[in-house]
């Protein structure tokens, strides 16, 4: 079973961990404080190169389990994006890891594409207008092109990508107790939880059961993390 992990993670690990894991979920946002600029032809590919997580759009903080990470790569073929997507909560859900996407730039214009194992392909365009050492502001559209050859076109807005410095997938590493934290949860029931991630992207769920912890019964559990994102 698949879930995001929107709880504060506590208890079983240091605090100065669960503090970091508590940012990981936190919202940020793009700052002016190091000038942003704009792009030039000659040089987006290189300030683009790095890894950033999506924190708002159109001026709406972007919630956890919508949040995306784009990670932008040099490579002997070419520029590549590595795209993390983790989106829960509606008819459609999309959980990819590091989908690899071809990208091409032209002035500040970027093109990146990508083939879905399901044969399923995704155009984004994005034009970049400020980009700095910690935020990039564009405007996007997103072209999918489903295998019967239908398009469906998702209409053109304003994204705010914050840099990623620091990635977690050795910190997350144990077993973790935590309960939500704000908001409500289809899987939460009062009380709290306990996780133990592994090492090969698995990891083990228990319920507490009169003060006792049992392993869930549920299978196909596998998380991932990318910079801050755990999903």
């Amino acid at each position: 079973m698949k879930k995001i992990m929107n709880w504060v993670l506590a208890a079983t690990r240091p605090l100065v961990l669960t503090m970091v894991l508590c940012g990981a979920t936190a919202f940020t946002a793009c700052t002016n404080e190091d000038n942003p600029v704009t792009p030039t032809d000659d040089n987006l590919a290189d300030k683009i190169i790095g890894s950033w997580i999506h924190t708002a759009t159109d001026g709406a903080l972007t919630p956890t389990n919508r949040k995306s990470i784009h990670t932008f790569v040099k490579t002997d073929s070419g520029l590549k994006m590595y795209n993390t997507i983790a989106v829960t909560g509606d008819n459609d859900p999309w959980w990819v890891y590091q989908q690899e996407m071809d990208v091409t730039i032209e002035g500040n214009h970027i093109t990146m594409k990508t083939t879905y194992d399901d044969g399923k392909k995704v155009v984004t365009e994005l034009d970049v207008t400020t980009i700095s050492a910690t935020g990039m502001e564009y405007q996007t559209v997103t072209h999918i092109i489903q295998p019967d050859g239908q398009q469906i076109d998702i209409d053109s807005r304003r994204e705010v990508f914050t840099r990623v410095t620091r990635d977690y997938s050795n910190d997350v590493l144990g077993t973790w107790e935590g309960s939500i934290q704000q908001g409500q949860s289809v899987y939460d029931d009062n009380l709290t939880h306990r996780w133990e991630f592994k090492a090969d992207g698995t990891y083990v769920y228990y319920c507490c059961d009169e003060g006792q912890w049992q392993v869930s019964a549920d299978t196909k559990n596998e998380y991932f993390v990318d910079g801050t994102l755990i999903s």
